[in-house]
Parts: structure tokens; sequence; C-alpha cells
């Protein structure tokens, strides 16, 4: 595979990455607002599903069976099963599971759940319950922009597409460091900074010692057309890297390649002659 095409293969991954990574974002800010969107304490259902609840404890009242449920029994069945202590509050908290009957109607049912000492119950817990006929209704009215458009739950979405966003990370990761070594090894390497400093625009590369370039050596700049838009001074090296300063009018950007000026080596190894 030549540098060309390493190239292009890195471009359509990181593009890939990024969409993807851009999508996740949305899907979880679609998820974080459409409980803001979501009436409180409104549940959307199909006929014969069974979803997780939880409220708070009335006061005065202690144990499960001490809770008075009162609504649409026929259409919604509702059993709180255990209580526990709320993490945030640390008050008294109870769970259960809701059940929509198999032959319930479309429409939207209340129930609610109160202490004995109670006359009305507390705005917590009072359950609304929007029974749909079929999933596609369901999907239609969903607050969630993804799950109504695409069908799935957005953080469900987003989970699936985190792993091919990590594997267009890695694919162009190892794709980069195969273009570095593929060059490095024909003296050229890529600018992967640049920054203003009192001796000019100074730029950072991928060739060092080991390569053969040391400080005082010439370096042409590249555009990524290959036309030499530049030549900088070699200012320090280690032994895979190099910063070395533009001079004259030299223009360089990231993106731009550093390759050794063939030239300035052979008229300064004629001097030494």
């Amino acid at each position: 595979m030549n540098e060309k095409a390493i190239g292009t293969l890195r471009s359509i991954a990181s593009r890939c990455g990024g969409l993807c990574m851009a999508i996740i974002a949305l899907c979880v800010i679609d998820g974080l607002t459409s409980q803001l969107r979501q009436e409180f304490n409104t549940y959307d259902m199909l006929p014969g599903e069974s979803i997780v609840l939880n409220g708070p404890m009335p006061v005065d009242t202690a144990e499960i069976k001490d809770l008075i449920i009162e609504g649409e029994r026929e259409a919604i069945t509702l059993h709180p099963e255990s209580t526990y202590k709320g993490f945030w509050m640390g008050g008294f908290m109870w769970k259960g599971e809701a059940t929509a009957a198999k032959d319930a109607a479309a429409g939207k049912y209340t129930v609610t759940v109160r202490g004995e000492t109670e006359e009305k119950p507390h705005a917590a817990l009072t359950f609304t319950f929007r029974v749909y006929a079929d999933a596609p209704g369901l999907q239609a009215n969903a607050a969630s922009y993804v799950t109504r458009y695409v069908g799935f739950h957005p953080y469900a979405t987003a989970a699936c597409l985190l792993p091919l966003a990590a594997l267009c990370g890695l694919t162009v990761f190892f794709l980069a460091k195969k273009m570095e070594r593929d060059m490095a090894a024909r003296g050229k390497a890529e600018i992967y900074m640049i920054k203003r400093s009192p001796e000019g625009l100074q730029i950072s590369f991928g060739l060092g010692k080991d390569h053969g370039v040391e400080p005082g050596a010439l370096v042409c700049v590249q555009n990524e057309a290959g036309l030499t838009v530049g030549r900088a001074k070699v200012t320090g090296s280690t032994e895979t890297d190099s910063t070395a300063v533009l001079t004259g009018d030299g223009q360089a950007e990231l993106g731009h390649f550093v390759t050794q000026d063939v030239a300035a080596t052979r008229d300064d190894l004629a001097g030494k002659e």
C-alpha cells in the first residue's frame, strides 16, 4: 500500500470516527433532554408491557402493605414489591412494577399511591400511563427523537456506535504510525506542531539523528501537492524528532511535510571537501 492510499484510508477512517463521535454525542444529549420533554411521572406503554416504578414512601407509612393504591386497576396494575433507602435524600422509597393489561384500550390512565393518613396523594405519587395500541404508535410519540425516527433508545444507539468509533480511532493511529515509518525511511515526515518563537516560525517533525537530521541542517517544507513552500534550519534534534525555524519567506501549516534538503546537503559536503 503506497503513501497516497494510506493517507486516503486514514482520512476516511478519521472522518468516520468523527461522525460516529458526533452521533454519539447527539444521542446522549437526546437521551438527557428527552427526560425534560417527558411529562412528570408519565410513562408510555403497550398492552401487556411492564415497567419498573419507584417513589417515596408516604408520610407515616413504613411498610408496603400500608400503601393504598387507587386508579384504573382494570387497565393498569401497580405492585409495590420492596422498600429501600434513597441514595440522594436518604428517605425511604418503594419499588415495584406497573403492568398494562393485555386487553387495555389505548388511552391515558392515572394511578395514585398514598398512605392511610393522607386524604390526597402527593404529586410525586401520582402516575400517568399512556397506553398505545401498537408499537408504531408508541414510537411515533416517543419523547426521544432518536427513538421516534430511528426506533432505538438513544443510549443503546450510542453504546452500539462507541466500538465503531474506537475501531476508527485505532485504525487512524496504526495507519498514521505506518505512514510515519514509511516516510521516515525516505527522509520525509509530517509537521505535527507549529508555534511562534523569537527566531521565527518553529516547526516540529518526526525526523531526527537516526535519520541523519542534526542541528544546523536545512530541510525543505512541502505542501500536500509536493510543492516546496519553504526551507527551515534545524535547531534541535533527538534520535527520532527535530525542531526547525523557517528561513526567509517560507510558509508551513500542520499537515505539510518536511524532507531533507538534498541540494543543501550536497553543497555542504562539497564545501567540506
